[in-house]
């Protein structure tokens, strides 16, 4: 029912992406051509943010079905639009369903399962992205050449269907949750954190990109600041602070999300045109990260104790490594290099994320275990946004034009790579501070 339920959404990630030419030659609206990726993942941000509240308030039975029917909305929505206007919108409650079920995914693996069973869970979990990268292509392939596209949208209906059958089987609803009120004021905040994010690639001046990166880095917080004295909340204590265990492997989640953001955003781009490589294996060529990742998670998912901890500082190590290398000749490189260098990073990130995400459940406030994997995809999601949109200003800064230009792409990737790989230098130097307060909190 995990599987499923995170597929779900991967798979529309991938999806989409394939689809979304022809979708664009039948409805029109070329200049949104973005939007429908864009919007889905705003959206879906703050579906995961609501995640928790709603299962508070609701229960996991109940807010696991209403969020994927919500999501099934969305995608029969999606297969019926008329317009670009209404599959945008369609876009928008797809993601809330999406976002809200990966949200609950991740809680129900905290809350269901044992902690020395979490760990092959998360790596099952991450198999299911490495399938969706996968068939996602494919499938959207399949129902882009039939001259069908909506039938990539409509094959998640019936799925859905099966998959509110087996929510049935979870907890009911726990009894006093009534009185709780919905977190309005920190979602409103929350979103228009995020929508300043994405408001970031549809402007061109460099001032008024940071001036939305700075808007949305303040909404955030302040959400997160209300957020602590809620009653219903969508965040555990603490969430950003680095001189608590939880905090500290906040800061490397959204630091490892931005890594692999870096690289989605404008790798393919490098290699179609300073290597002159098809659009298709561009496209393969990046998904070789999620497949490392997914390899990666399952081949390390049996390690535990201090291996654990230093497979979290060695995997942050491994992308610095991969993502530098990136950084230092992207066009002088050979293609296969490049492609090896993408999977050392996805190898890193998945034999780091799968042990941290493990021991920031295991070390999270007493009472607070759910909340604390619940919230773990809306770190991630953020530090993607954040991760494309910053791409996206050192990119326009860098002098990255319409003509894209073999040397106007060159220095415009080799930039956006450069200072990218602060963030994996970084979350690993914050890896390492979290494996100290994890190993102080035992011998304490």
């Amino acid at each position: 029912m995990l599987n499923v339920g995170i597929g779900l959404h991967a798979l529309d990630v991938f999806i989409i992406a394939t689809v979304m030419p022809r979708v664009v030659r039948e409805l029109g609206g070329a200049e949104y051509y973005t939007w429908a990726t864009m919007l889905y993942m705003v959206a879906s941000i703050i579906g995961t943010a609501a995640g928790n509240p709603a299962r508070q308030m609701l229960g996991n039975r109940l807010a696991y079905a209403i969020a994927a029917l919500v999501f099934a909305a969305g995608s029969a929505a999606c297969a019926l639009s008329p317009n670009m206007a209404a599959l945008l919108g369609a876009r928008v409650v797809q993601g809330l369903g999406g976002g809200t079920m990966i949200a609950l995914s991740m809680g129900l693996i905290s809350e269901l399962f044992p902690p020395h069973m979490r760990k092959r869970i998360l790596a099952l979990v991450s198999a299911s992205w490495g399938v969706a990268s996968l068939l996602g292509p494919a499938i959207g392939g399949l129902f882009a050449s039939a001259g069908w596209w909506r039938g990539a949208f409509w094959i998640n209906v019936p799925v859905v269907l099966l998959f509110v059958l087996a929510c049935l089987r979870l907890p009911k609803k726990p009894a006093g949750a009534d009185r709780l009120r919905f977190p309005y004021v920190q979602l409103v905040l929350m979103t228009a954190g995020v929508v300043a994010v994405a408001l970031c690639g549809q402007v061109k001046h460099a001032v008024a990109q940071v001036g939305l990166l700075l808007v949305a880095g303040g909404a955030v917080a302040l959400a997160m600041r209300l957020d602590h004295a809620s009653e219903t909340r969508m965040f555990p204590s603490h969430p950003l602070s680095l001189f608590r265990p939880v905090g500290t492997a906040y800061w490397v989640l959204a630091l490892s999300s931005i890594t692999h953001a870096v690289i989605g955003a404008y790798l393919p781009l490098a290699m179609q045109i300073l290597h002159g490589v098809s659009d298709q294996a561009a496209g393969y060529a990046v998904t070789g990260l999620a497949l490392s990742w997914t390899v990666a998670s399952m081949i390390t998912s049996h390690i535990h104790g201090r291996a654990a901890l230093r497979s979290i500082v060695f995997g942050q190590m491994l992308c610095l490594i991969g993502l530098g290398g990136m950084a230092l000749a992207i066009a002088d490189l050979p293609f296969a290099v490049i492609v090896t260098l993408n999977v050392v990073v996805g190898f890193g990130l998945g034999s780091s994320n799968l042990h941290l995400v493990e021991a920031t459940m295991r070390h999270a406030p007493e009472g607070e275990q759910t909340t604390t994997a619940g919230a773990i995809p809306t770190l991630r999601s953020l530090g993607i946004a954040f991760g494309s949109a910053g791409a996206g200003v050192i990119a326009n800064h860098a002098g990255l034009t319409d003509q894209l230009d073999f040397g106007d792409v060159q220095r415009a990737t080799q930039w956006v790579l450069a200072i990218g790989a602060l963030a994996p230098l970084c979350a690993m130097l914050l890896a390492w501070r979290f494996v100290r307060m994890v190993v102080g909190e035992a011998r304490a």
